[in-house]
């Protein structure tokens, strides 16, 4: 039981990482602080507000999954693609800009924490001699 409330509690860890971006969507002016980038006109605002909303939906999940063993897979999948991706995409374009790059290292942490779930699910096993 108390291995299943740790676990709980790393899925919880690794939601709030996705679901934190999701405020963008209601303010720009912490998704502009929060990437370093300046998120100029229309175009550029709905690009934007429709990437915090999807992150906000993956988190959500993994939220949901912590209490529903049936969707953990799924939704530990989906997080892990999304923090994973993030990292990639910053390492394939090159230099980011320090903004950038604190987000990059909090989504290595989110994979960190799905990792650690991982390890409350693993049994040990003992043989006798």
């Amino acid at each position: 039981m108390r291995r299943e409330r740790i676990g709980q509690a790393l899925l919880i860890v690794a939601a709030l990482i996705n679901i934190a971006p999701s405020l963008g969507a209601i303010s720009l002016d912490l998704a502009r602080s929060t990437y370093g980038v300046e998120i100029a006109g229309a175009d550029m605002e709905t690009l934007f507000r429709h990437r915090a909303i999807l992150l906000g939906i993956v988190g959500t999940t993994l939220a949901v999954a912590a209490f529903r063993p049936r969707l953990r897979a799924a939704a530990i999948t989906m997080n892990a693609v999304s923090f994973g991706s993030f990292v990639l995409c910053g390492l394939i374009g090159g230099p980011v800009n320090p903004e950038l790059t604190r987000v990059a290292w909090i989504d290595v942490v989110g994979l960190g924490v799905l990792a650690a779930f991982a390890a409350t699910k693993t049994q040990r096993v003992v043989h006798d001699s």
